[in-house]
């Protein structure tokens, strides 16, 4: 079963009744991965279309680790993910790097829209497109070549607490957890949403991607 697969089932799955208070964490773990790798599959796709190679890891968020948010106008919260990839394509033309985006995005069965904005130096060009797991956006800035991927999920009631917790498999997480993150994402890049203190570390201490990164041939799913 291919990632894009995975990643509708996934989807369609997520769609069920958010979590009630009465539920247990695993139970919002659960959809929180479900959530996740809908989205995670989803910006894959639209990434490896637009270019089959490493992309980076831009600003830390690899996506997996949920934001606190408030859900609509209420005094609730919940959270949400989001992941963005970064790529600099500088000889190739941004109409063209768009095109290869739709096309992404046309095999996801999402309507996209492509808009222009600025001119000389300030142009941009925005792929925009919207599906029950994500918003995605890619936005390409002709005047060094960079392609920026970022993909956001709606807000889902939850504790972003308890999924972290068991994501990281520590009650006190410390604060380098983020050298558990992958730097990069490539063709063969699977979903990530587990990562144990014993686990591979994908920065240095310093920051620094490490090279070759760890290689992970199934998502790795906590203990019961």
């Amino acid at each position: 079963m291919t990632a894009f697969t995975v990643g509708l089932v996934l989807m369609m799955s997520s769609c069920a009744a958010t979590p009630s208070d009465e539920q247990p964490a695993t139970d919002v773990y659960t959809q929180a991965r479900e959530q996740f790798t809908a989205m995670a599959d989803e910006l894959h796709t639209v990434i490896m279309a637009i270019e089959p190679t490493d992309w980076r890891v831009d600003q830390g968020q690899y996506g997996a680790r949920p934001s606190g948010c408030q859900l609509g106008v209420s005094s609730d919260t919940g959270y949400s993910f989001t992941a963005v990839r970064a790529l600099e394509l500088p000889h190739r033309d941004a109409a063209e790097i768009a095109a290869a985006a739709s096309e992404g995005f046309t095999e996801l069965g999402v309507d996209a829209e492509t808009v222009e904005r600025g001119s000389g130096d300030a142009r941009e060009v925005t792929v925009v497109g919207e599906s029950d797991a994500a918003r995605t956006v890619v936005v390409i800035r002709p005047l060094d070549g960079r392609v920026l991927v970022s993909s956001e999920t709606a807000c889902t009631a939850g504790s972003s607490s308890d999924i972290l917790t068991t994501m990281f498999g520590e009650e006190l997480y410390p604060d380098d957890v983020w050298r558990r993150l992958p730097a990069t994402e490539g063709p063969s890049s699977v979903p990530q949403f587990y990562f144990p203190p014993d686990g591979p570390v994908y920065y240095d201490e310093d920051g620094t991607p490490v090279q070759p990164q760890p290689l992970v041939t199934d998502a790795p799913i906590p203990p019961r």
